[in-house]
């Protein structure tokens, strides 16, 4: 049985109304991670899926190596997604103070079972950095699909209520944040009904009573999990053993374990154990990447 990390990193770029342009490099972070999670984690393996830019970038700054494989997968949506009610995603980035939207290319995510070469895997968000072993124990478990169930905010401001449920009416919202999954039927399943949602994206925000044009992996994540429960909502089915800790993308990294917060009208600092930790405000996620790669 073979065991391993399988990431996806697509490149955003985006022109400012002074013509600079500003980049998100998933890739960068990517590398940054697969760096961590080779120093950090006894399973070790790391596929990386981007697009022949992704890869051209990863050969031109010598950088393939740290990767064990790389899978080239060209589905690059523009304007409009799989139907015409879906449109392109954004993200949001902090830019100094301002806030821009950036293409945000992550509806490729469906596709995780059928292009992951392990047996047993663990999809990551690249900017979920890794800074202890906590997943390694995923591997050892005798579940086929395990996801995010619990979230947590490093700086306590912020009760994330918005990602309680994906409506106050309707079921609770998990996390593909990181997601752990088996060469599996019951895995093969879930990921052919997100894929099913992904396509027809306005039937389920209606049905489940979220209005967004914008696909989310959450989302359809958490639709596949609740089908797959035969619409019941039976807890500690499918979850992680553990919370999903994030940094608000309100608040600012300064280094691996600690941030700065807003609180109320001024800015406060505080630190936290280390731990691995989603990084939600991709300046920050950018500098850390920074960071680790330059050792």
């Amino acid at each position: 049985m073979s065991n391993g990390i399988l990431m996806f990193a697509f490149n955003s770029v985006a022109h400012t109304s002074d013509n600079s342009s500003v980049e998100i490099d998933y890739i960068k972070m990517a590398i940054a991670n697969s760096i961590l999670i080779k120093r950090h984690m006894k399973n070790n393996r790391v596929c990386l899926v981007t697009d022949s830019n992704g890869k051209k970038y990863l050969e031109k700054q010598d950088k393939l190596y740290h990767f064990d494989h790389v899978v080239v997968q060209d589905k690059q949506y523009k304007g409009k997604g799989p139907n015409d009610n879906l449109v392109v995603n954004t993200r949001a980035m902090r830019n100094g103070t301002d806030t821009i939207r950036l293409p945000w290319q992550n509806q490729s995510r469906p596709d995780a079972h059928k292009l992951s070469p392990y047996d047993k895997t663990i999809l990551l968000d690249s900017d979920y950095f890794v800074f202890d072993d906590t997943l390694d124990k995923l591997f050892d478990t005798d579940y086929n699909v395990l996801c995010g169930a619990h979230v947590g905010e490093v700086s306590q401001q912020d009760t994330l209520i918005d990602y309680k449920r994906l409506h106050h009416q309707t079921i609770k919202m998990y996390w593909a944040t990181v997601l752990y999954f088996t060469k599996s039927y019951e895995a093969e399943l879930l990921f052919k009904i997100m894929n099913s949602v992904k396509t027809n994206w306005q039937y389920y925000g209606k049905l489940y009573k979220f209005a967004s044009k914008t696909y989310r992996n959450d989302f359809a994540l958490s639709i596949a999990i609740h089908m797959l429960r035969a619409k019941q909502e039976v807890f500690n089915t499918y979850e992680l053993p553990f919370k999903i800790m994030c940094v608000a993308d309100k608040n600012i990294m300064t280094s691996n374990n600690a941030f700065i917060f807003r609180k109320g009208d001024t800015w406060a600092g505080s630190s936290f154990p280390t731990q691995n930790v989603h990084v939600m405000n991709k300046q920050s996620a950018m500098e850390i990447s920074e960071r680790v790669c330059n050792g």
